[in-house]
């Protein structure tokens, strides 16, 4: 499968009706840097650039998103390892919000502690730095993996009509349980669409059960959201196994709810499934939203 590259989105996003510098000005990225990226001799390693060129300033044509440079770019090695670069071992493993537990296993074996520091006995040996490259691909796919699917399904919202506006990453907590977006629609019956998503890394893939686990572990902790009739909430997940386990539970998991799982296909971008697995008890029917 041929994927588009950076260039050529930067190029359809600057569009047939305006020059490079008008292109520049608008975003705010030097017209020196857009032609590198256009004839591919340079890529950001960072997805700031990215921002400056679709935000809505930058009036950006052909409605080239963000979210489509990102995954442009996440095909080179060189994106990669910018991601991933300036990160430590502690920092990476704090921020996993389901960290490897073959991963964990290894960094305990290294006498590695919670902060990346090794223990004080001296018994501990050295950690491999392709142990730690490996951290770091997990950390970046996971970012990847949350960036590009939080694009698709906002920009699905968008298709369908619906007017939205974005809560505060900071702010992205609700009864006490951390969601990755917050989304506040303005023209439908439910106000309030909270979003959750769960990677399965290759380690945890590997075990079925675990994959599983992990996905239902996000599902249950909904326990503690009450259900209200403005709200729905989903659950994103990479991992078709863990997705069907899933929607094995339909309407007997201990959330009462509007719930749907998704299965998302980061690598294509695009949404494969879609389930409802609960529904808020209501007299009259809530008008479902359906992404797909």
């Amino acid at each position: 499968m041929n994927r588009i590259s950076v260039g050529e989105l930067v190029k359809q996003a600057k569009g047939e009706d305006r020059s490079l510098r008008e292109y520049a000005r608008d975003s705010g990225v030097d017209a020196a840097i857009l032609s590198k990226m256009i004839n591919g001799s340079y890529i950001p390693k960072k997805p700031g650039i990215f921002e400056a060129l679709t935000n809505p300033q930058a009036a950006p044509r052909g409605g080239v998103t963000c979210e489509q440079m990102v995954a442009a770019a996440g095909a080179s090695e060189e994106y990669q390892r910018g991601m991933s670069a300036g990160m430590s071992v502690g920092i990476l493993t704090a921020l996993a919000d389901v960290p490897s537990s073959a991963m964990i296993k290894v960094l305990k074996s290294r006498g590695v502690t919670a902060d990346g520091h090794f223990n004080s006995d001296g018994s501990a040996s050295a950690l491999k730095q392709e142990e730690i490259r490996r951290i770091q691909v997990i950390q970046s796919e996971k970012q990847r993996f949350t960036a590009i699917a939080n694009g698709i399904i906002l920009g699905c919202l968008g298709k369908n009509g619906l007017a939205f506006q974005l809560v505060n990453t900071n702010e992205a907590v609700v009864d006490g349980i951390s969601f990755d977006t917050i989304v506040k629609l303005m023209n439908h019956e439910i106000s309030e669409y909270l979003i959750r998503y769960v990677f399965i890394t290759d380690e945890e893939a590997a075990s079925a059960s675990l994959a599983k686990n992990t996905l239902r572990r996000k599902v249950e902790e909904l326990i503690f959201l009450k259900p209200l009739r403005t709200r729905i909430v989903s659950v994103v997940t990479n991992h078709p196994d863990a997705y069907d386990d899933l929607c094995a539970c339909k309407d007997r998991l201990s959330y009462n709810g509007e719930l749907s799982v998704l299965l998302f296909d980061h690598e294509r971008a695009v949404l494969q499934k879609e389930e409802y697995l609960s529904h808020y008890k209501a007299e009259v029917p809530i008008e479902e939203i359906h992404l797909i």
